[in-house]
């Protein structure tokens, strides 16, 4: 929800940041003005505010793209708490031999991994996986279900080419998430997403992955439960 006096220029920049941190590639200042639909000229003085504070630099062709100052922010905000190292130990023993395992956060109308670790891979869990939209995640449909059809109908409303209400059936998948109390999302080939959100004050979901059949459902929730509860005991 919205403050009574938001301050539109830091909305603005946060658009700008958001905007080349998903780019797969280096964005020039009319190019994101025009992605954004912003003002030429205030995109142009926003993005050197953000070279200004590091957050973002300029290739040898003077496009944009994020700078030192996000990483050092993401690193900071991941592990300073120790929050990261302890739900990795968790989510570690969820994996077993053929599920994948994931934790992730909304913003706006993405989830961003935290952890995603794939059944076949041994490396830890790193975070390779770039930001899927919310309504094709288990992850984003669990945590949708934390708003209110109000503030979903407000969030789609006012992405650039988004139906009103999201994409089609995107209500009643989050309706269904509210009533049982986790997500269940068909990913296609047969794979599902079973999905939870970690309580207190630790905004992420926590999830599994893979081809299962309905009878473990019920095991599965309780195994992300469990996890949920030793991830948040420390959180």
């Amino acid at each position: 929800m919205l403050p009574a006096q938001p301050n539109q220029s830091l909305i603005d920049g946060l658009a700008c940041l958001h905007a080349l941190a998903a780019s797969p590639a280096a964005l020039g200042s009319r190019e994101l003005a025009r992605l954004l639909e912003f003002e030429p000229t205030r995109t142009n003085r926003l993005l050197k505010t953000l070279a200004h504070l590091g957050l973002a630099e300029q290739d040898e062709k003077r496009k944009y793209r994020v700078g030192p100052a996000i990483h050092v922010l993401g690193v900071e905000s991941l592990h300073t708490s120790g929050f990261i190292d302890r739900a990795v130990e968790v989510l570690k023993g969820l994996d077993g031999e053929h599920l994948t395992v994931a934790m992730g956060v909304l913003w706006q109308d993405v989830v961003c991994y935290l952890y995603h670790q794939y059944p076949s891979h041994t490396d830890g869990g790193t975070v390779r996986h770039r930001p899927v939209p919310a309504s094709t995640s288990g992850l984003g449909l669990a945590l949708m279900a934390q708003m209110s059809d109000d503030e979903l109908r407000a969030l789609y409303a006012v992405r650039s080419g988004a139906q009103r209400d999201g994409p089609t059936g995107l209500l009643e998948q989050v309706a269904d998430a509210r009533r049982q109390g986790y997500a269940l999302f068909a990913a296609g080939g047969g794979e599902r997403t079973i999905a939870i959100v970690l309580g207190g004050s630790l905004h992420a979901a926590i999830g599994v992955s893979g081809i299962f059949p309905d009878g473990d459902i019920p095991g599965l929730v309780s195994d992300l439960r469990s996890a949920a509860a030793q991830i948040t005991e420390t959180g």
